[in-house]
């Protein structure tokens, strides 16, 4: 009889799934590898087949979600000339569209950056580098911003501080929703959000 050939790629979105459901549910520090196994339904031990630990359970998890978001937005921005149809495009697909697209991602974003920042682990900060996808976002934002101001579509502005401004504004309302997700309708205030920008910066 052949050996049975497992799908290893399968196997491991398998175990992403069940361990998000866990972190959702528990908590990442208070997750254990045996608690991802046994809603995967498989022995503790396979899942070091394909990954070291729950930190490198999620870290890949992030990883993966989040190049998608980005090939799917670099995609959307190129198509246009526009700045703001750019800037709308911004919101929608890496606000609105990965909140509503990310389940409990999120949620748990925020529970690892917190549960590292609390015991200031680096190893933990290092997982997810929120310092550089924050740096990225400005820089996007900037650039969009400095071409409409070459364009003469928006006012001369600070681009870097209102880039930052503006991503404030994205983790506050991203942590309110998180909490009241059946009260804030996210694609209404993504909307909201940027017509306030939009009507303080256009010429």
């Amino acid at each position: 009889m052949s050996p049975k050939i497992v799908d290893k790629e399968a196997k491991k979105r398998e175990i992403i799934q069940a361990a998000i459901q866990m972190f959702a549910q528990n908590g990442i520090a208070k997750t254990k590898m045996i608690d991802i196994a046994q809603t995967a339904k498989i022995g503790k031990g396979t899942i070091y087949e394909y990954f070291h630990s729950k930190d490198d359970i999620f870290g890949q998890a992030f990883q993966h979600f989040y190049k998608d978001m980005q090939t799917i937005l670099e995609k959307a921005i190129t198509a246009t000339d526009d700045p703001v149809e750019k800037l709308r495009l911004l919101f929608n697909i890496s606000f609105s569209e990965f909140l509503e697209s990310s389940g409990d991602l999120a949620k748990i974003i925020m529970d690892f950056w917190a549960e590292g920042m609390r015991n200031k682990d680096e190893k933990i900060l290092g997982i997810i580098n929120l310092k550089q996808i924050y740096a990225e976002y400005r820089f996007l934002i900037s650039n969009i911003l400095k071409e409409g101001i070459q364009k003469g579509v928006f006012k001369e502005v600070d681009t870097m501080s209102l880039a930052a401004i503006l991503i404030a504004a994205m983790d506050g309302v991203t942590l309110q929703w998180i909490m009241e997700k059946d009260l804030l309708n996210i694609r209404q205030i993504s909307n909201v959000l940027l017509d306030v920008l939009l009507d303080g910066i256009k010429k």
